[in-house]
């Protein structure tokens, strides 16, 4: 296999230095962008490099007027796209990740997962924001979870998992499940009624969604997020009443789902939590009864 050729070191500077030229930087950031990949250390470049991401929020904030009226065209697109990209090698990276969160500058980005057109444009700029956060949520930080949600974040992924496309589906509940995975997350997304109300139905209509059209790679986020649910009492017990039939009665158990093999497994984990907690409280409440009539 045929190793890519190494990328001259002043090429990448200059175009680092481009991006504080309007004229410049759209190429300048399709350059970077493309060679993200042979240059490991370009998230620290960008970050202490004079210039480099006020040129970049200023191709965020240029799309503002766009986003109002919800709608972008194709030219727009790619340029707020190669800008979202560079953000994205700023925040996975573990020495610049912590530093773009607390610089507040993914603020900027959140208003971009309120479009709701489908359009090609509009996907594209949808799936940049979400790759940015995905990337961030890796770190597997504490203070990031915390971040986002502060933000509108965890309202724009439930909302992207029920009516987005496949891959923001996909990002979507891949988002979600990394901030249940957090002890912080889990006890936000179960602490009032309406949230908890919110999160288990949005699940039970893409579940019904899989039902009609199987979806693996989104399947397999549901059904985890929903055996972190039930690691919370209050999400456990609106599990308990609102689980979809079709994740008790082995439906996909029996339908191939290429790409996710331990869904049997772990939906029998699923239903074992469900399960016990449910035997677990008709034991008590019989328990309660004897006692009373004993009394």
């Amino acid at each position: 296999m045929s190793q890519p050729n190494p990328v001259d070191s002043e090429l990448v500077y200059q175009w680092i230095a481009n991006l504080c030229d309007t004229d410049e930087r759209l190429v300048a950031m399709l350059e970077l962008f493309e060679r993200r990949s042979q240059l490991p250390g370009l998230g620290p470049l960008l970050w202490h490099a004079f210039g480099a991401v006020a040129g970049l929020l200023q191709e965020v904030i240029a799309i503002y007027p766009s986003v109002m009226v919800n709608e972008i065209n194709p030219m727009q697109s790619q340029r707020v796209c190669a800008a979202i990209g560079l953000f994205q090698t700023i925040g996975s990276h573990p020495e610049t990740g912590l530093l773009l969160l607390r610089s507040h500058l993914m603020s900027y980005l959140m208003p971009l997962l309120k479009m709701t057109p489908q359009t090609l444009a509009v996907e594209h700029v949808r799936l940049s924001v979400l790759g940015v956060v995905c990337g961030m949520l890796k770190l597997d930080s504490g203070e990031i979870v915390c971040f986002f949600l502060g933000t509108e974040l965890m309202h724009l992924v439930l909302r992207h998992l029920e009516l987005g496309s496949t891959m923001s589906k996909v990002l979507s509940g891949f988002i979600l499940h990394r901030i249940l995975e957090h002890d912080v997350g889990l006890k936000f997304a179960c602490r009032y009624q309406a949230r908890r109300l919110h999160l288990v139905h949005t699940l039970g209509r893409v579940v019904h969604q899989m039902t009609l059209e199987p979806e693996p790679s989104v399947f397999k986020h549901v059904v985890r997020i929903c055996i972190r649910l039930a690691d919370n009492l209050q999400g456990l017990g609106l599990l308990q009443r609102l689980m979809p039939q079709q994740l008790r009665n082995g439906h996909f158990c029996r339908i191939k789902l290429p790409g996710y093999e331990q869904a049997p497994a772990d939906l029998a984990e699923l239903n074992r939590k469900v399960g016990q907690a449910h035997d677990s409280n008709r034991k008590t409440g019989a328990t309660e009864n004897i006692n009373s009539k004993t009394v």
